[in-house]
């Protein structure tokens, strides 16, 4: 994947602009002897943006952010930016306070879909439609249900991932019999995913697949949702026999001691891929990717697998939103028409790791070596994609502890839980949904 270079993002964005003020005069009143006084203006001093990230967890997505990103926009704009990243559960708690006091410190947000119902159904950012509207960008309506309300947008998507399989190469000898490497890029099925992970592990002497399955800001839902969908399930939902059926291949690798023994431990799988201790995963592109460009000749990237109804993935997108009652107005509004740049975006999704972009214009942009984005977007035209209904749910991470529940039972028991068990996951999740 190609190198990002700060300088020539700098010569796109253009020029700074700055504001020159003119001299202005004092006179003193008629009559008086004391002596004319001169006040020059001082040049207008850059405001300051206040923006808080909550992607960019990862210290290569950091850095890109915090000093190339931002950097770009200060430099087009003539506007300082104080910048931040911290975890969701923080940001929802400060914006929820700041909104309350009516102490507005926080001009920009940048949270996840997932995260998007407090702040949507709270009244916490402003309708940013005729923002959007005038940067001419056609943007995907994959995610309209979660980023608008009432015919108005409150934030606009940025990045977008699905999941995708990822295998170190050393893993390529272990496939089933009668599959190649060719196989795994189109898609393999469940039964060959799961087969091929006991085989490793076998092989191996230690399980080498993992899913992401750290309780904190749990992510474990969405690789099972995903399987749930290639099944017939809905998302999220446990009383399906689609679903069941998809937890069968979970099954089959705890008996065959399939699973990184230390997978508690991560949300991701990018670093245990990066250091070869997990050697096959279907998860989420973009920390897929940031293994990947650590070293690309390592890697094979592939579709997700299949069930009976196909291939399946969740999809959630990293949107951009405006706080009600910003003090810096005119600044998070260039922040968002920044943000919305084409050329810019390209060059966001690609330095994240090749997360796909929802802005129609950047799909012109791609190139061969791109290999995450263009694996992603070949996807979109063949597999069942759900967003991520959080907003109709009362706790989003409670909706992830059930997941979770459910996969360290399995995992425990090295068996699929009994129908009753399924049947009343559904009923605590049910409990959950809004009125």
């Amino acid at each position: 994947m190609k190198k990002i270079l700060a300088v020539s993002m700098t010569a796109m964005l253009g020029t700074s602009m700055i504001l020159a003020g003119c001299g202005s005069t004092s006179t003193s009143p008629k009559g008086s002897s004391a002596a004319p006084s001169q006040e020059a203006k001082q040049p207008d001093q850059p405001k300051t943006l206040k923006i808080i990230f909550t992607n960019a967890q990862q210290p290569s997505e950091k850095e890109y952010v915090l000093n190339t990103y931002v950097k770009n926009f200060e430099k087009k704009y003539n506007v300082k930016v104080d910048a931040e990243i911290i975890p969701q559960a923080d940001l929802i708690k400060k914006i929820g306070t700041e909104q309350q006091t009516g102490n507005v410190v926080t001009d920009v947000v940048v949270v996840d879909t997932a995260n998007m119902a407090p702040y949507i159904n709270g009244g916490w950012t402003q309708d940013i439609s005729k923002i959007v509207a005038g940067t001419g960008v056609t943007l995907t309506n994959m995610f309209d249900g979660s980023t608008n309300k009432d015919g108005k947008r409150f934030f606009a998507p940025i990045s977008f991932d699905v999941y995708l399989t990822m295998a170190n190469k050393k893993a390529l000898k272990y496939l089933p019999a009668g599959l190649t490497d060719k196989d795994v890029v189109t898609g393999l099925t469940w039964d060959q995913y799961s087969d091929w992970a006991v085989a490793i592990a076998k092989g191996e002497g230690t399980g080498k697949t993992m899913y992401p399955s750290n309780l904190t800001s749990s992510q474990l839902l969405y690789p099972l949702g995903g399987m749930g969908l290639a099944y017939g399930a809905q998302f999220p939902q446990f009383d399906n026999a689609g679903f069941m059926d998809a937890m069968k291949n979970v099954e089959k690798m705890a008996k065959g001691n399939a699973f990184y023994a230390e997978q508690a431990q991560y949300t991701s799988p990018t670093d245990p891929m990066k250091k070869g201790d997990v050697w096959l995963a279907f998860a989420h592109m973009g920390p897929l990717g940031v293994a990947y460009s650590a070293s690309p000749n390592d890697f094979i990237v592939g579709a997700a697998p299949k069930g009976s109804k196909g291939a399946g993935s969740t999809a959630g997108a990293w949107t951009v939103g405006i706080q009600k009652g910003a003090k810096n107005q005119q600044a998070a509004e260039d922040f968002v028409k920044y943000v919305m740049d084409p050329k810019v975006d390209y060059q966001y999704t690609v330095a994240m790791g090749g997360y796909l972009s929802p802005i129609k214009q950047v799909s012109d942009l791609l190139e061969p070596t791109d290999v995450i984005q263009t694996a992603g977007s070949k996807m979109l035209d063949n597999t069942i994609i759900s967003g991520v209904p959080s907003t109709d749910y009362t706790d989003w991470n409670a909706v992830k502890l059930l997941y979770g529940d459910l996969f360290n039972k399995i995992l425990k028991d090295k068996a699929l839980p009994d129908a009753a068990y399924f049947k009343d996951m559904q009923g605590k999740l049910d409990g959950l949904k809004k009125k």
